[in-house]
């Protein structure tokens, strides 16, 4: 029987022929399928490139050396999201200590009904991928800029909670488990951070004529 063509195998598929073969092509295969996407997840959370290419690097690295332990109980997407989350966490820890900043967390807890259907803030991805028309296209580059500094505006655990669930698609449990936290806590932090990136946005959508549309 054929081999299947890497690109067809999954991440799980890849990972275990690399540790049996320790054939290099198995993991650039990897970074292939997520550089870009550790790379914009860190920009995001970090707002600044030559941090985010550095926590790319790193993260890859630490994949390298500790795939071996790679345990299946976590999708390999959960895995290297949580190691690039941490090492993201170690940046803005560094930052704040030399800026001698104690940040206070704004990160009111979850309640029990606390559901996506009742939340009042439109998700970043309705607004970050919008479906324009000619006319707004042109302003589309703009608009996303816009969001990419209003997502800086959130505390840092909020704007990581945005980034997985809103633009990298993650479920609350895998995020839960990539930040090391509840799953509460997950839907806490996505609450406050859209109601957060809705206030910000506002004025700028009803400035272009851009109407957001509720959940």
């Amino acid at each position: 029987m054929a081999r299947r063509k890497t690109v067809d195998l999954t991440d799980e598929a890849i990972v275990e022929e690399f540790r049996q073969t320790g054939d290099s092509t198995k993991f650039k295969s990897l970074v292939r399928r997520y550089q870009n996407r550790v790379y914009n997840a860190a920009l995001r959370i970090l707002g600044n490139q030559d941090e985010a290419e550095e926590v790319t690097q790193d993260t890859f690295l630490k994949v390298h050396q500790g795939i071996t332990g790679f345990r299946k109980e976590a999708s390999f997407a959960s895995w290297i999201f949580r190691i690039a989350h941490n090492l993201c966490v170690d940046v803005v820890r560094t930052k704040q200590r030399r800026a001698g900043v104690k940040v206070v967390s704004f990160d009111p807890q979850s309640t029990q009904n606390e559901e996506d259907s009742l939340d009042p803030a439109v998700s970043l991805s309705q607004i970050a991928d919008p479906l324009p028309s000619p006319a707004q296209r042109v302003d589309l580059e703009e608009q996303q800029l816009f969001i990419e500094k209003t997502l800086l505006a959130l505390p840092e655990n909020q704007r990581t909670v945005v980034v997985l669930h809103d633009i990298e698609g993650f479920q609350y449990q895998e995020i839960a488990d990539i930040v090391g936290t509840s799953v509460g806590t997950v839907r806490s932090r996505l609450h406050y951070g859209r109601l957060k990136m809705r206030e910000l946005l506002a004025p700028y959508f009803d400035n272009q004529g851009v109407q957001a549309a509720s959940r």
